[in-house]
């Protein structure tokens, strides 16, 4: 049915198509055939009147008369055949057209490839779902990835009363760096089981990454409420500290370090990173990053009305991508002075003292989403960090993202 319907509906479109030419050709051969014959009629009274005044005979009268008849009906003739074959081919090329319209509308409608992929995600999905949860199999592509959180999602659209399932397509979405998606998925699963721990950890890791103050604010609440379901939960401390020294909460992030080193067996190579971050806090010496954040002229057309300044440093070796030290604030006049310490780093055994070379970057963006996206504004450099020292840098933001 739906085939014969497009069919009609191409026979539409290609008559309508079809329809001007048509009508001009019509029109014009009906307009030439009556001239045709009223040039004939008054030839033939011409002729009558000439035999009445004697100027021709009675009997060539006849034979006038039936040459000009005859010469009229063949005029005839190949008009017609012309507008016959004129609008034949008229309608085969509108034909074309409104076939090819038809289905490339069709195609760009209903994103055939997009239903392709989807049809081949729902068909794999106990495959991969083997693969990426039972076997943790490390081969899983990025693809693979994306066709098992697009299958899953199918059947929690079908069956959304599965707390783990939300919880795994949350997991799956913060692997691929789609942290809003992550987080919606998260606060699905939590909706519907308020006490999964699993839940809450995962949620309060992806806020954390996101960073903002809203962010801190809900990710800070939701490992409280862990702590007291779990009070040995060492993730659950650790990030609730790292959240906390974001925020500001000093005494937080002091109390949560601390309890943290007491669960940790005395030689626990973390004992070193969780002491300097508790001397840190407590004012001791740092390791501390001071950067001058300029912007050139070249790029100063670009700079949005309304953004975020992003500075952070990283391992230059491209080992982690991770920042070791984060700072995000909205858009101020530049240049602008930014401190970067170990107290705002992501994760407690790497910060900026753990690093030996480093990548600092300068980023200009529209929102508080540390992806890349295009049309925002970037510099970098490279330096040697020196551990427990006051280091000094400068930043020129001189280029746009593509």
């Amino acid at each position: 049915m739906f085939w014969i319907a497009v069919a009609v509906m191409a026979l539409l479109a290609a008559f309508l198509v079809a329809w001007p030419w048509l009508g001009k050709t019509f029109n014009k051969t009906v307009d030439g055939q009556r001239l045709n014959v009223a040039l004939t009629r008054q030839r033939l009274q011409e002729l009558r009147r000439e035999v009445a005044e004697g100027l021709i005979e009675s009997k060539d009268l006849e034979t006038a008369e039936q040459e000009l008849k005859l010469a009229l009906a063949v005029e005839q003739g190949e008009a017609e055949q012309q507008r016959a074959t004129g609008s034949k081919a008229v309608f085969i090329a509108g034909l074309l057209i409104a076939v090819m319209v038809s289905a490339l509308s069709y195609w760009k409608a209903n994103e055939i490839d997009a239903l392709q992929d989807w049809q081949q995600a729902n068909s794999q999905l106990a495959e991969l779902g083997r693969r990426v949860v039972v076997e943790a199999d490390p081969t899983v592509t990025v693809d693979e990835l994306q066709r098992f959180a697009l299958a899953l999602r199918t059947k929690l659209n079908a069956e959304p009363a599965a707390p783990e399932g939300w919880l795994l397509l949350g997991r799956l979405y913060a692997s691929l760096s789609r942290l809003d998606s992550a987080i919606e998925a998260y606060e699905k699963s939590l909706s519907l089981d308020p006490e999964r721990g699993g839940t809450l950890l995962s949620l309060s890791q992806a806020l954390v990454m996101v960073g903002n103050e809203e962010s801190l604010i809900r990710a800070k609440q939701l490992l409280t409420k862990l702590q007291l379901q779990e009070p040995e939960n060492q993730s659950s401390l650790g990030l609730l500290a790292i959240a906390a020294s974001q925020l500001g909460d000093t005494p937080l992030a002091i109390k949560s370090w601390t309890a943290l080193g007491a669960m940790l067996p005395a030689d626990d190579p973390m004992q070193a990173s969780i002491q300097q971050r508790i001397s840190e806090l407590s004012g001791m010496s740092s390791t501390r990053l001071l950067v001058q954040v300029a912007l050139s002229e070249e790029v100063k057309a670009q700079l949005p009305e309304q953004g975020y300044l992003i500075v952070f440093a990283r391992s230059s070796d491209g080992a982690m991508k991770m920042p070791a030290a984060v700072i995000k604030q909205p858009l101020s006049v530049l240049p602008i002075e930014i401190e970067l310490s170990d107290s705002n780093a992501m994760l407690p055994n790497y910060n900026l003292s753990s690093l030996a070379h480093a990548q600092v970057i300068a980023r200009v963006s529209r929102d508080e989403n540390v992806e890349i996206a295009p049309g925002e504004l970037q510099g970098e450099i490279q330096l040697e960090v020196a551990k427990g020292t006051t280091m000094r840098a400068e930043i020129l933001i001189d280029k746009e993202l593509n």
